[in-house]
């Protein structure tokens, strides 16, 4: 791997935060290409940062995805349909409350740029409903602030 004075970006790649050399580079050299179909920018922005980083084949997807994530964002184009997907559960009973804390949940979610996939279950395990589960652990309990619902979902992913 070659030294670069291009710095390095942190990216949302799936679920994890990752580190690329040379990602604006690789950006502007993409813009400068004239390219229009989405998987040749790709492909170029893939070889490109493929020089200075390692990109595991078995995530080939999830950073194609989120540099194309990048080159929309730099283009100042809707990034949200490319949103990194994660797996969540409402608990609580359907009405009115859970429907508030699905939008709330959802605007969040947004902040991050995180698209929750969301199953539904019942509540009544004692305590607040409706609540966030995340991987088994109830993130948020009842409905509460949007900045109380943003700092709670922050503390559950501050490792990512």
């Amino acid at each position: 791997m070659r030294c670069s004075n291009t710095g390095s970006d942190t990216i949302l790649v799936g679920l994890h935060r990752v580190g690329l050399v040379g990602l604006r580079a690789a950006l502007e050299k993409a813009d400068g290409a004239g390219l229009e179909d989405r998987d040749a920018i790709l492909d170029l922005l893939i070889e490109t940062l493929a020089a200075d980083n390692y990109i595991p084949e078995s995530q080939l997807e999830p950073f194609r995805v989120a540099i194309w994530r990048e080159y929309l964002r730099r283009k100042g184009e809707d990034i949200r349909p490319f949103y990194s997907e994660i797996e969540v559960t409402v608990a609580g009973p359907p009405g009115g409350d859970r429907d508030q804390f699905v939008g709330m949940m959802r605007s969040v979610f947004g902040d991050f740029e995180l698209k929750p996939v969301i199953a539904f279950a019942q509540g009544g395990e004692g305590g607040a409903d409706p609540r966030l589960v995340i991987d088994d652990e109830t993130i948020v309990r009842g409905l509460q602030s949007r900045r109380s619902f943003k700092s709670a979902v922050h503390k559950s992913i501050s490792d990512w």
